[in-house]
C-alpha cells in the first residue's frame, strides 16, 4: 500500500535522529528549512513533526521550534503495519487489552501533574476541528494514560502500536472521528470520564470507562467495508 508523504518524511527524520544528527536537546531546523531540504510543502512536514510528537520523539513548542526528546525506542515490539481487517481485528484487541488495564494501573499511580497533561490534552481536542490534529491529540492522550501507569515498557508498546497503524486503520479512525459533527466532542466526553474514574483513584471505573470507549471503535469499524 502506498504511504503517505508526512509518513514516508517522519521516518526519514526519525533515523537522522537516532544516527544522532540530531541528539536530545538539540533543536531542529524550521519547517520551512525541513521543507526544503526534503523536497515536500510545508503541510507535510508538520504532519510529520506531529506523528514525531505524538510518539514521544520531540517536543514542539509554539513560537519556540522544535526539540528532540529521545534518540531510541529502547523497547521495541516488530509489529507489521495494519493493511487488512483481520489485522486491524488482532491490532484493536491487543490495544483493548493493553489499555484496559493501563487505565486501572492509572487510577492507582498517577501523579497529579499526569492528571493535569490529560486534561490539558483533552481542552485541546475540544477546539480542534482540523482531522491531522485531531488524531494527534488523541493520540497524545492514550499514551499520557499510558505513562500514569507507571509501567514504560506498557507505553513503548502502545507507541509502538500507534505507528503500525497504517492506511487501513487511519481511515477508519477518520470515517469514525468525522462520521458527525458531534463525534469529536463524544470523543472528549468519554475521555473525560476516563480521566475523572482515574482522578478519583477508582480503577474499577476507569477500566469499565476504557473499555467501553474501546468498544465503540470496534462497533463503528465493524460497519466498515474494504
Amino acid at each position: 500500500m502506498i504511504r503517505k508523504a508526512y509518513e514516508v518524511v517522519a521516518d526519514l527524520l526519525r533515523n537522522q535522529i537516532t544516527r544522532g544528527e540530531w541528539p536530545v536537546g538539540s533543536r531542529l531546523p524550521s519547517v520551512e528549512q525541513l521543507a526544503s531540504l526534503h523536497g515536500v510543502g510545508r503541510s507535510t512536514i508538520r504532519e510529520a513533526l506531529m506523528s514525531l510528537k505524538a510518539h514521544g520523539w520531540i517536543d514542539v513548542r509554539h513560537g519556540g521550534g522544535t526539540f528532540v526528546l529521545k534518540d531510541s525506542d529502547g523497547f521495541q515490539i516488530e509489529a507489521p503495519e495494519i493493511g487488512n481487517v483481520e489485522q486491524l481485528k488482532q491490532w484493536l484487541e491487543l490495544r483493548y487489552i493493553l489499555e484496559t488495564e493501563s487505565a486501572a494501573m492509572a487510577a492507582a499511580r498517577r501523579t497529579e501533574e499526569q492528571l493535569t497533561e490529560m486534561t490539558n490534552v483533552i481542552a485541546e481536542m475540544m477546539a480542534l476541528t482540523e482531522e491531522a490534529a485531531l488524531e494527534e491529540s488523541d493520540i497524545r492522550f492514550h499514551l499520557a494514560l499510558a505513562k500514569a501507569s507507571g509501567n514504560e515498557l506498557l507505553t513503548r508498546t502502545l507507541e509502538t502500536l500507534f505507528l503500525t497503524m497504517g492506511p487501513v486503520m487511519r481511515e477508519s479512525r477518520r470515517l469514525w472521528l468525522f462520521a458527525e459533527q458531534s463525534e469529536a466532542a463524544r470523543l472528549s466526553d468519554e475521555h473525560s470520564a476516563i480521566v475523572e474514574a482515574v482522578r478519583a483513584g477508582d480503577a474499577a471505573a476507569a477500566r469499565r470507562c476504557m473499555a467501553a470507549h474501546l468498544r465503540k471503535v470496534e462497533r463503528v469499524l465493524d460497519k466498515l467495508k474494504y
